[in-house]
């Protein structure tokens, strides 16, 4: 039996530049403090995709990993939720500086390789 990640499905069309993943992951092991930042920060895009109709999950990917990623309910909020473009103008920049911030540019260019490598179809690998 197949899970529904593993069923044919249209690849979406967000494309990622940064794994957002793997950056959260290092920052995380370097700084428990950052925690308590983002998280707030996602649970406010988790309720406003709620309220738009957003479903992050339902976008296809070639990499089960990539399930769900905040990148798809980020770009789908900047497209239906004028709200949303008003908050990110305000705390994303900071955002993105204080997390680039606390990342050598080795594992930022190691996020950019490893997007990359996920966004090619499973037949490219």
């Amino acid at each position: 039996m197949k899970s529904c990640i593993e069923m044919p499905q249209e690849l979406s069309p967000v494309v990622c530049k940064n794994c957002a993943l793997l950056l959260v992951r290092r920052v995380y092991g370097k700084h428990w403090w950052f925690r308590l930042v983002r998280e707030p920060l996602v649970l406010g895009m988790r309720i406003l995709a709620w309220w738009n109709g957003i479903d992050a999950r339902s976008h296809g990917v070639s990499n089960a990993e990539c399930h769900g990623c905040v990148r798809f309910m980020k770009a789908e909020l900047e497209e239906k939720s004028p709200f949303f473009c008003f908050l990110n103008g305000l705390v994303g920049p900071w955002f993105k500086t204080t997390r680039d911030s606390m990342l050598t540019p080795a594992e930022l260019d190691e996020a950019k390789r490893h997007a990359k490598e996920m966004m090619k179809p499973k037949t490219e690998k």
